[in-house]
């Protein structure tokens, strides 16, 4: 992964200092390199910063600048990009390096638009063609690399990351009130074009934008996901998914650089360390082994690490395990790093996990790492929340013998059922009952009176049926957060995160495949458990959805020093938050993960006053 920064300007020259500025936001995005370019006469310029993963010289430096003219900033890996260079010879195109993104540059010269579906890789590029004056901008079909946009001033300004926008843009930070409370009141971030900077918008997944010479955008989609084939059974899919998935990690393993994985005690990492297993690693990169998680003293409970070393003696035993331990209470250094290294608000601390193990996996001597990252989004993983949606629509159609079924789970609770059958209420009805949970009435009264017609959007979302959620789950904000914390907590430790199941060849399989097929009486993800039911343990296979990565920290948020944020708070905060009553319900539930929210919200607009650009 690296950091790029595209400044389009309509009158006159780019500003000096806000490219430079903008720059300086992704420095720890490259460590290896850095350049820039400027096009059109002064109105363009573009900027990149290097983690060489490919041809680690001089000659994969970016902006990279083809023989006919166009210049390329590119973020990301185009891991079939041996098979396309081979390809692109045949047609006259001759390389001077083994870089991923010389392939791109002669790729999208020779066949334009239709290129982006021979990639199998993840993107998000900035292309000036010289000939046409056109910038082309694209971003991978899931939007695992990161790209965001804004429009100001008469300029159009492109980054990997929202500070850098926002200094590029000369944008004052200016809080998007009903992205605030999607998060303070659901926690959800990453769910919406939009982004809690008011003119910051996400460029959507598998986006084509084309910005001509006289400043026209115009925006399209080059990638749109396959119908689901109603007769596509979980055991159809599942036969066919270790070879892909074997397939996907060794595409995956391709670096000029050493490889490190995760691994958990889920199936997930584990299906990505059977693969790993089954790979003869003698005549390619090098692999430095698998990272579990766990915890020291206190967190015994959630602790990953004795189901991850059972999957790893069954599955790949020739490889080393590094087990790293912490406490489960992070410090508030450490809270402080990681929301740093996000940049905007999330949902839960546990991806802290992640920050942590990366940073281990680097001072390992690795720069790229695999993750199970994406299966339990694409198919329907989430077992507490899709167990409910299904008992509810089972009652809606009269179904009761399925009801009594998906009530025999011992993951789905009358208190999970409870919480979804509530969001069918009138809405009068369900602002009272939200109006009761600890981390809403730590809301300021004017600022959460004033969104309830947002809270109606928010219900009428929560309703849809499980069918409906086969998009919106990929599209919108479940997928969308993790690969967030994936991204920025990897280029945080000067890595590149990569999953295998994020392939486009499985998502594509997973999105075929209709929900019921995924999510049942006996829990989610059933194609993936039923792939690798004879390949992992039994215990790892059978187990429940009720830890992960990084389980503990979301318990912990009573026990943080909090006193000096709820007491000065930052600038603005008290439009969202009530401190007293906040302070309040810490003191009366300091387990409650929802507190998390408001926490995290003062945390990041502490961050925002103090360190923003």
């Amino acid at each position: 992964m690296c950091g790029l920064v595209a400044i389009s300007q309509l009158g006159g020259n780019v500003p000096p200092h806000a490219f430079q500025t903008a720059m300086a936001c992704i420095a720890h995005r490259g460590p290896d390199g850095e350049g820039q370019v400027s096009r059109r006469n002064g109105r363009l310029s573009m900027g990149h910063r290097r983690l060489a993963l490919f041809a680690p010289g001089r000659t994969g430096d970016q902006p990279m600048v083809a023989p006919w003219g166009d210049t390329i900033i590119f973020n990301g890996s185009l891991y079939n990009y041996p098979e396309l260079r081979a390809e692109l010879q045949g047609l006259g195109y001759p390389f001077h390096s083994d870089s991923d993104t010389e392939v791109l540059l002669a790729a999208w010269h020779a066949w334009g638009e239709q290129a982006l579906g021979r990639f199998n890789g993840t993107w998000a590029f900035v292309l000036h063609e010289a000939s046409s004056d056109r910038l082309i901008i694209s971003r991978d079909r899931l939007g695992v690399r990161p790209l965001y946009a804004c429009c100001a001033h008469d300029r159009l300004v492109l980054a990997s990351e929202v500070r850098a926008v926002v200094a590029a843009a000369d944008l004052p930070v200016v809080i998007n009130r009903e992205m605030a409370f999607d998060f303070l009141s659901l926690g959800l971030t990453d769910h919406h074009h939009k982004t809690l900077i008011d003119g910051v918008v996400q460029v959507p997944a598998g986006a084509l934008w084309i910005q001509q010479a006289d400043g026209h955008v115009e925006h399209r989609q080059y990638h749109h996901w396959p119908d689901v084939e109603p007769d596509l059974t979980a055991g159809q899919v599942a036969a066919e998914l270790p070879a892909l998935l074997m397939q996907a990690t060794a595409l995956r393993l391709r670096a000029h650089v050493p490889v490190a994985a995760q691994l958990s005690g889920g199936v997930d990492s584990g299906s990505v360390a059977w693969a790993l297993g089954q790979h003869d690693f003698n005549g390619g990169s090098t692999f430095l082994g698998l990272f579990g998680y766990g915890y020291q003293a206190g967190g015994e409970a959630f602790d990953e690490i004795p189901r991850a070393r059972t999957t790893w003696q069954k599955v790949a035993p020739h490889v080393p395990f590094h087990e790293i331990r912490v406490d489960p209470t992070p410090t508030m250094d450490d809270l402080e790093s990681f929301l740093w290294a996000q940049e905007l608000p999330v949902g839960t601390p546990s991806p802290l996990a992640g920050l942590r193990l990366y940073r281990a996996m680097r001072q390992a001597g690795a720069t790229v790492a695999l993750a199970g990252d994406g299966s339990d989004e694409l198919f329907a993983g989430y077992t507490r929340r899709y167990l409910p949606v299904l008992l509810r629509d089972a009652l809606r159609g009269g179904d009761w013998r399925r009801a009594k079924a998906l009530w025999g789970n011992d993951e789905l609770t009358p208190a999970g059922a409870l919480a979804r059958l509530a969001w069918s209420l009138p809405h009068g009805m369900l602002h009272l009952l939200m109006d009761r949970r600890p981390h809403v009435m730590a809301l300021q009264d004017d600022f959460r009176n004033d969104l309830r017609p947002r809270l109606h959007s928010l219900a009428d979302h929560q309703r849809q049926p499980l069918s409906m959620m086969r998009l919106s789950d990929v599209q919108g904000g479940l997928l969308g957060q993790v690969l967030r914390y994936a991204d920025r907590n990897a280029m945080a430790a000067g890595m590149e995160s990569r999953s295998p199941f994020l392939d486009h060849r499985i998502a594509e399989l997973a999105m075929r495949l209709p929900m019921s097929e995924k999510v049942g009486p006996r829990g989610g993800k059933q194609p993936v458990r039923l792939a690798m039911a004879s390949l992992l343990p039994p215990e790892v296979i059978e187990g429940p959805k009720n830890r992960g990565l990084g389980h503990a920290e979301q318990f912990r948020i009573g026990a943080l020093p909090l006193s000096d944020v709820l007491t000065d708070l930052p600038l603005g905060a008290d439009e969202f938050i009530n401190a007293p009553r906040l302070a309040d319900a810490l003191r009366r539930a300091p387990t409650d993960p929802r507190l998390w929210w408001p926490v995290c919200f003062l945390l990041w607009l502490r961050q925002v006053e103090q360190r923003w650009p």
